[in-house]
């Protein structure tokens, strides 16, 4: 249009230049593209092509076999200088194929296609190769799918790269004081969840629920499904009354009846008005909690605003404001917070608190678990690619012959790197389907290693994300272990090549690299290996572990009655006596008590105590104890020997002098080298003080390994009668505990009914065996244990197939020189011990970098191991002995084959 009209001879402006440039840069790409888009259409219209073409080339032949009759020639002549004039019909029909066709995508589909009949040719190696690579891939698939759905895929809300936790836990009181101050975020408090009872609707129910501040879900970004959000208004007292309930408990309990927005459920005695359901799927804070109600904010009650609930703290950044500058903040508003306090504190006291991304909060300690299983499946794939490596080096020199030939043909160097990196990645990604479908078998079993109740588990499975890292995983697989061994066969002698195969010329070079390729897996395998080893005996000293108590026959059941119920203690107190004689009172019941916790229940009832000769000072205040609530029998029950002074009595009761029990370790601690019998301890609430009138022995009341949680310095046991919780209020909730001697269900129904008959308003959970909860408290651990054992093995099984290929291929590659050997005089037995000395060479240097690798890595399992250190000298000894003789075993039948060579029938094939 431009060059029509003239107006490329105009004078132009510079925005009416720049627009004719920009069409004809435009215009001249047009004609590039159409014969892009041609070129590819015709690759894939391939028949239609070769019939047009074919067509096209009969037209030319009729046209000049006309020409030629037409002058004269009789038709065989005119034939033949037809033919003539035409020639190659077949050449040109392949040079106008590639020029009309798209020539790389024709390459690489023939090496495509002659990769897929090398596979089937090879099945052997083949399947070896392919399953080989599946194994790591589909570990690297499980893990990467939980890393995936914890760790990298967003949150489910709005802009969650804008959410953070402020560490550590806080008051109610100062909840509003970081509000007031802060001018990079809005903060909100969430429980990590509370047991409730839940009445008025059908039998009673138990449930675990989260109170949280009323800005919660709009910090968040967290819309409700039905009906609304909290109001601002909603934490304040007698404003409180309304609940929101998780998607799950509205569809269980209340058959998702969209009618029930503005209901009244009964919480703990406590009507509350249901006023908003959360979508399926919302799990926050944890996949545990099922319901949400206001947390009150009263400063006139200074205990509860001060003492409170301790809870957790999360914020919205806000627009402009990055993590850096809220961590800054937060760091400089909790250094001083110690003072605000209307009593003693540290003057350390959470100084320490700084802002993460809740993502990486909410994954918890599953974060590094995770990192460390994905660095040992990636251990296992870069040994499964060392392996491959090796056979594809061994079967390039073994295809030196036909390499040679296409060489001799006119395939170029980077023609053959191409056609046999084509054949590794075809390889691989057999091996990356295969292993997809391994890991998507395997993610439950993976996800055994973290909780459950972790926020995005339910996540957990194969999705584009893990399909194309699976992809991504199998090509860079194919390319890491094809690269070498393709540019080592391309390095060709033609002359040699096709004479004998080059195996003469290539073997010292490929043995030297098979060498390296093996000593590296043999150490990846060793640092493997070792930290197998270490978990398998931390798990062994856990299962050897004394307690401190006797878990055999031992039955709890969970009785929760509602606050309220316990308003009166003696009403408590006449109820729990009763349900502890029916119980008694059961076939099959040897004896019964009662306690607010039983071991490993994950529950840790604490109290701020004073201590006799221990006064509060600003960096020494009210050290905390873990509380126990018991009733007399307790400690007979589940066998904890007292160590001095008495047990409780009948006779201690609501009106006699208040007496407490502690442990051995409290006694030493506050007491070292005095009788603690006859020191006084008294909660921080409470104005008389307790006496101390015995000391029982340790009991492992959280997990085997013995970890507190933090700011739990001492232990303490009260007589039920006289217990107190943070509330200073009569525990309501408590455990019976039943020693059995018959079948552990037929008993736990009897005791679950008799307890039902006493009040149908109570809920009772089921009945637990005391084993189940201590397996269940290493069950994590365990299933890690038996991760790493499994990719140990895999890793080891990989290696001894590498030790056994390389030193298989040497011999077979030195068969000439062993043959010359031993026609010079050299024995069986110098020969099989010269194989096994070199290969032993191989794996030790290997060992020696495992060694130092293991010493380097390992230190990451520390808080993993339990009464072994990362640097165990046992461990690391016994596992280097393990795969000498694991690779001398590997070395023994092609060492012995080798002995065995007959010399003069190798001579004569030289």
């Amino acid at each position: 249009v431009v060059r029509a009209f003239g107006l490329h001879r105009l004078p132009l402006d510079p925005a009416t230049r720049n627009l004719t440039y920009f069409h004809r840069q435009t215009m001249g790409a047009l004609p590039a593209i159409a014969r892009f888009a041609r070129r590819l259409r015709s690759h894939f219209e391939r028949r239609r092509f070769r019939r047009e073409l074919a067509e096209e080339l009969e037209t030319h032949r009729a046209l000049k076999l006309r020409q030629h009759t037409d002058a004269g020639l009789s038709p065989h002549d005119a034939a033949a200088q037809t033919r003539r004039d035409m020639g190659n019909t077949i050449l040109a029909a392949e040079q106008s194929a590639d020029i009309r066709g798209f020539l790389p995508l024709d390459h690489l589909m023939h090496d495509v296609r002659h990769s897929f009949r090398l596979l089937k040719k090879n099945f052997g190696f083949s399947a070896v190769a392919i399953l080989s690579l599946a194994l790591a891939i589909g570990g690297n698939t499980a893990v990467f799918s939980m890393v995936n759905a914890l760790l990298i895929r967003p949150l489910p809300f709005a802009e969650p790269q804008r959410l953070v936790r402020i560490t550590e836990f806080f008051p109610a009181a100062l909840l509003v004081w970081f509000r007031q101050q802060s001018r990079t975020m809005d903060i909100a408090s969430v429980s990590p969840g509370v047991d409730l009872n839940v009445t008025g609707n059908g039998p009673a129910f138990h449930i675990t629920a989260s109170p949280v501040s009323a800005n919660l879900f709009s910090v968040l970004g967290a819309p409700v499904a039905i009906g609304r959000a909290f109001d601002a208004h909603e934490d304040q007292p007698a404003r409180d009354r309304v609940v929101i309930l998780s998607h799950q408990l509205w569809t269980q309990r209340f058959n998702a009846d969209p009618g029930v927005i503005g209901q009244t459920i009964t919480i703990n005695g406590i009507a509350r008005r249901i006023v908003g359901v959360m979508p399926a799927g919302f799990a926050f804070p944890s996949a545990r909690v099922q319901l949400w109600f206001p947390t009150v904010i009263d400063p006139r009650n200074q205990v509860k605003y001060w003492a409170g609930d301790f809870t957790p703290l999360i914020a919205r950044l806000r627009p402009g404001a990055t993590t850096a500058q809220a961590r800054g903040e937060i760091r400089s508003l909790a250094a001083g917070v110690w003072h605000m306090f209307p009593w003693i504190m540290p003057r350390n006291w959470n100084a320490n608190a700084t802002v993460i991304p809740l993502q990486n909060d909410l994954a918890g300690d599953a974060r590094s678990r995770l990192l460390m299983l994905l660095c040992t499946v990636g251990a296992v794939l870069v040994i499964a690619c060392a392996n491959v490596a090796g056979l594809l080096t061994a079967r390039g020199e073994a295809r030196r012959r036909e390499l040679a030939m296409r060489a001799a043909l006119g395939a170029g160097r980077f023609r053959i790197v191409r056609q046999l990196l084509t054949e590794s990645v075809v390889l691989a990604s057999a091996a990356g389907l295969l292993g997809l479908a391994l890991g998507a078998s395997a993610i439950r079993l993976f996800a055994s290693v973290i909780s459950s109740d972790i926020p995005g588990a339910s996540r957990i499975g194969i999705d584009w994300n893990v399909a194309a890292f699976t992809a991504a995983l199998a090509v860079l697989a194919g390319i890491s272990f094809g690269i070498a061994p393709a540019l080592s066969a391309s390095r060709l002698n033609l002359l040699e090549s096709v004479r004998t195969g080059g195996q003469r010329s290539t073997a010292a070079g490929s043995v030297a690299f098979r060498s390296w390729l093996i000593a590296g897996e043999v150490g990846l395998t060793l640092m493997l290996v070792i930290a197998a080893g270490l978990l398998v005996r931390s798990l062994y000293a856990l299962a050897n572990v004394n307690p401190g108590f006797n878990s055999q026959h031992v039955l709890t059941l969970r009785i929760s009655p509602d606050s309220a119920f316990c308003k009166q203690p003696s009403a408590c107190i006449a109820f729990y006596d009763r349900l502890l004689n029916e119980a008694r009172a059961e076939p099959g019941v040897i004896d019964a008590a009662m306690a607010n916790t039983v071991p490993f229940d994950g529950s840790a009832p604490d109290l701020p105590v004073d201590v006799e000769d221990h006064p509060k000072t600003p960096d020494f205040p009210s050290p905390m104890f873990w509380s126990g609530a018991i009733t007399p029998g307790y400690l007979r029950l589940m066998g904890i020997p007292l160590l001095t002074g008495r047990a409780f009595n009948a006779s201690d009761t609501r009106e006699s002098e208040p007496v407490i029990l502690i442990s051995a370790a409290t006694a030493r601690r506050f007491w070292p080298g005095q009788n603690a019998v006859g020191k006084h301890i008294r909660s921080a609430a409470e104005a008389r003080w307790r006496t101390v009138i015995g000391v029982v022995a340790d009991v492992r009341q959280f997990n085997l390994n013995n970890r507190a949680p933090g700011g739990i310095t001492g232990a303490m046991y009260m007589p039920y009668s006289q217990a107190i919780d943070g509330d200073n209020r009569i525990p309501a909730a408590m455990n019976l505990i039943v020693k059995s001697a018959g079948a552990a269900s037929q008993v736990g129904d009897q005791l679950r009914r008799a307890a039902v008959s006493l009040d149908p308003n109570i809920p009772v959970s089921g009945a637990q065996s005391l084993d189940s909860l201590l397996g269940d408290s290493v069950a994590h651990f365990r299933s890690t244990t038996w991760l790493f054992l499994s990719f140990a093995g895999v890793a080891l099984i990989l290696a001894t197939i590498g030790i056994y290929g390389l030193v298989s291929y040497s011999v077979t590659q030195r068969a000439g020189e062993i043959g010359l050997r031993m026609a010079l005089g050299a024995t069986a037995g110098g020969i099989l011990r010269m194989i096994l000395v070199r290969s032993l060479k191989v794996t030790l240097l290997g060992l020696a970098v495992g060694l130092i690798g293991a010493l380097v890595t390992v230190r990451a399992l520390s808080s993993l191991l339990y009464d072994v250190a990362p640097t165990d000298p046992l461990v690391y000894a016994l596992v280097s002995v393990f795969l000498l003789a694991v690779s001398a075993t590997a070395s023994l039948i092609p060492a012995w084959r080798a002995s065995r060579i007959d010399p003069i029938r190798i001579l004569r094939a030289e």
